[in-house]
């Protein structure tokens, strides 16, 4: 038997700003950091003055969380389908991968494009908690709407956002149950502006 296997990546189509902001925060990681050496030099050679203290905290500190922080500016998402069951990773600076959920589709109540009428009323139910894991706002966007245990064992509703080409959205809808996919086609929010 085949397996029914598809993976794809959403990654941002204009990256001019992010590529921009990226060399910012390593231009800012180096002069932040030799400025903090600069402190604790000053430090290691039995001066303490509370300048030193506070330029060694607040510079090195900067630096520190900056290098931590980095590759929050180039996220990815990647989508896996297997058999029924979608995986959804976020991707950081293409190092480092989070698992956001595994979904079996068989359990997705409602789900369709953004564009539907449908998405606005999961939009405004304050009980579900919304997660946009897509990175371009302008892409074939589609939503999934399920219930899903927590850590408590406590159903919680969850309505995901995801950036999945039509390739991808034909492979899922034949797991989903009858009458769950709202609307017919699918169109990007740039379509839907015109």
């Amino acid at each position: 038997m085949l397996d029914n296997f598809h993976e794809e990546v959403a990654t941002k189509q204009n990256k001019t700003f992010d590529n921009i902001a990226y060399a910012f925060v390593w231009i800012s990681i180096v002069v932040f950091g030799i400025i903090g050496m600069m402190g604790l030099s000053s430090l290691m050679a039995l001066q303490f003055n509370i300048s030193s203290i506070v330029t060694t905290l607040l510079f090195g500190g900067a630096a520190v969380l900056l290098f931590l922080k980095k590759d929050n500016l180039r996220i990815e998402y990647d989508y896996t389908f297997t058999n029924g069951d979608l995986d959804v990773g976020k991707v950081f600076g293409n190092s480092r991968r989070k698992l956001c959920t595994s979904l079996k589709i068989g359990n997705v109540e409602a789900a369709g494009m953004v564009t539907d009428p449908s998405f606005q009323k999961m939009l405004n139910d304050k009980a579900i908690k919304k997660h946009n894991w897509f990175v371009n706002r302008e892409a074939n966007l589609s939503y999934f709407y399920f219930v899903k245990k927590n850590d408590k064992n406590e159903n919680v509703k969850h309505c995901i956002v995801l950036e999945l080409s039509d390739t991808m959205l034909d492979m899922v809808k034949p797991y989903l149950k009858f009458g769950v996919w709202q609307g017919t086609k699918s169109i990007s929010g740039a379509e839907l502006a015109r």
